[in-house]
């Protein structure tokens, strides 16, 4: 509960201001990544959570540098700091669970006449998401994986 509910908090915040003005303000970053750091040395997990710094923030770097008009330089930070704090396998899942979510949400739009394909969609929100049920679901939704798919 320590890191839990400051955790819950700022992306609750970021979800927030990120639908209203697409922006993810950095000092929320930043306490996003303290809290991630403490948590890491506390519990002395630093393969897991460096190794999900670095797999989540690659990967949406590398996304942002090809799709810069796509995905924001505030979602790749958003990104490294949930990996910090999750760690590996909990961000990874939590990075496919934003993306399968914003997918979803964004093809209802479409189909509501909501918005157009073209049209920007935060990402912040379902990166918050993600996180949230990696942090609550993650550990059981990959046990279940891996018994269907790799019995």
């Amino acid at each position: 509960m320590l890191f839990t509910l400051p955790f819950l908090a700022i992306l609750l915040v970021i979800a927030f201001i990120d639908l209203r003005s697409f922006r993810i303000p950095d000092p929320l970053v930043i306490a996003l990544f303290g809290l991630g750091a403490l948590k890491m040395v506390l519990e002395g997990s630093y393969m897991s959570s460096l190794s999900g710094f670095l797999a989540l923030f690659g990967f949406f770097f590398l996304l942002h540098l090809f799709f810069p008009k796509g995905m924001g330089f505030g979602d790749v930070k958003l990104a490294g700091g949930i990996g910090l704090f999750l760690g590996f396998r909990l961000g990874v899942l939590s990075a496919f669970l934003a993306f399968l979510s914003g997918g979803l949400v964004g093809m209802v739009l479409v189909v509501l006449r909501r918005k157009a394909l073209k049209d920007p969609l935060p990402f912040g929100p379902f990166l918050a998401l993600g996180a949230l049920l990696g942090l609550f679901f993650g550990e059981r939704m990959l046990s279940w994986y891996f018994e269907v798919f790799f019995p």
